[in-house]
């Protein structure tokens, strides 16, 4: 998934990132994209950069006068729709950035995104400002703050930690941890002199937890984020910058939930049987994707999060304001065990059990989903099943303690292999919704459901 689409940009939009740990990658990352979409971007910093990553975008515009630069920038833009600047090179061979008032300049260009490095960590994962830092515009829309999940349990110093020595004016709660902690982290990342620092109030306030590419890293993000919404972020978003996925998990605090258990909707597959991407079919005023994840979101059972793979990029858009997880999947075509495994990783730590519901089951309601919950509850049960006239259906519901099995899953398998292996601790629940037993794999199966609702 590109990270652009993780950020739910407007038309137009002056970005500043801050922090470590992958924020120039970020950067980078987020200019490449929108350019490669005919969008017009400006890449600049309010610090400095290095003059190689500035040129990797395109062979920066350099003048210590703001009326002259602006000239060179305007013209660069007949040429290009991505040009990168900055005021002069130092000694260090460094681009060096603009003032706040060439950035005021430089936002009044007609261009569609003005990207922005806001500080310097030197290579840092994780860092706390110092007094003159970040130096974020006032104009900004959208100020990014950056981490690396890679520095978690490393020592408090350098080369892991920038400005480590700032971090014991932050921390008023006990003894400062001699490492790198999640509890220490949520803290520096969240307060208004640390991650937080100079972010307008007008602006919205994304976090990135960047390295998030193997399972250890995203539990622990996942982890992370559960304390960062304390502090009142937009969005967090698990990101793996250098990787062919720049996004895993996007994570928004409208979807968190109070209660124990999770919906996970599984909607990344390719559909070859069918020929046509399942998930965006029409089924009256919402496509196929989004009628499954209303049902989730109505019965009210706990937190969704909907895994997606195949295509995308034409269903994130659909689930803008919804309160839901989006979490992806990159290794979508080796099989549903991938994308159930994506979900468990998406979901809160304080889920004891979640729904599975397939994305192509758009006749199963909300009642269902009660039904099954309410069911777990009440007898404790490893595995809830339903079933309408003698057929076993979907979805299905796992408790937490079969999730270590499931990750040991490989190709295409998902919950049935466990309700073989754990026989008595299967629970069957009569439902009176066909639903739960029609699925959409064939044209032919469509245009019937179509007829029948």
């Amino acid at each position: 998934m590109q990270f652009n689409l993780a950020l739910e940009l407007k038309e137009k939009e002056i970005i500043t990132l801050v922090g470590a740990g992958g924020k120039t990658s970020a950067l980078m990352c987020l200019a490449r994209e929108l350019a490669a979409q005919d969008k017009r971007v400006i890449v600049t910093t309010t610090t400095k950069m290095l003059l190689s990553q500035a040129q990797e975008l395109a062979e920066p515009v350099i003048s210590p006068s703001i009326p002259e630069l602006l000239e060179k920038v305007k013209e660069k833009l007949r040429k290009s729709n991505l040009v990168t600047c900055g005021s002069r090179i130092g000694e260090e061979g460094k681009l060096l950035g603009l003032s706040l008032e060439g950035i005021s300049y430089l936002a009044r260009l007609p261009v569609d995104y003005l990207l922005i490095e806001g500080d310097g960590a030197k290579g840092a994962g994780l860092k706390v400002p110092a007094d003159h830092e970040p130096v974020i515009p006032g104009e900004s829309t959208l100020v990014i703050t950056v981490m690396g999940l890679k520095v978690l349990g490393k020592p408090l110093e350098r080369p892991w930690v920038h400005r480590a020595e700032l971090i014991p004016g932050l921390w008023n709660k006990g003894e400062l941890p001699n490492k790198v902690t999640i509890p220490l982290t949520a803290t520096l990342l969240g307060h208004p002199l640390g991650g937080r620092k100079g972010v307008p109030e007008s602006s919205r306030w994304v976090i990135l937890l960047n390295q998030a590419e193997g399972r250890e890293e995203q539990e622990a993000g996942r982890l992370l984020a559960e304390e960062l919404f304390r502090y009142g972020p937009e969005r967090v978003i698990l990101g793996a910058l250098k990787t062919g996925a720049p996004v895993r998990q996007i994570l928004v605090g409208a979807a968190c939930s109070s209660t124990n258990l999770g919906i996970i909707v599984l909607a990344a597959g390719e559909a070859r049987r069918f020929g046509a991407t399942k998930q965006l079919l029409p089924t009256g005023e919402l496509t196929m994707v989004q009628r499954v994840v209303s049902t989730a979101i109505q019965s009210g059972m706990g937190e969704v999060v909907v895994v997606l793979g195949h295509r995308a990029e034409k269903i994130v858009p659909l689930f803008k304001g919804y309160p839901v997880h989006l979490i992806f999947n990159p290794s979508w075509r080796e099989g549903m065990s991938t994308s159930l495994k994506a979900g468990l990783l998406g979901l809160s730590p304080r889920v004891k059990a979640t729904l599975v519901l397939l994305g192509d089951q758009p006749g199963v309601t909300y009642s269902v989903l009660q039904l099954l919950a309410e069911a777990y509850l009440k007898t404790g049960k490893k595995i809830v099943v339903p079933y309408y006239q003698g057929r076993r259906g979907n979805p299905v519901l796992l408790d937490r303690s079969l999730w270590r099995e499931i990750f040991s899953l490989e190709g295409d398998k998902g919950a049935r292999d466990l309700l073989n292996r754990y026989p008595e601790e299967v629970l069957p629940v009569q439902v009176d919704c066909a639903g739960v037993v029609e699925d959409i794999d064939t044209p032919e199966d469509y245009l019937r459901w179509l007829k029948e609702t």
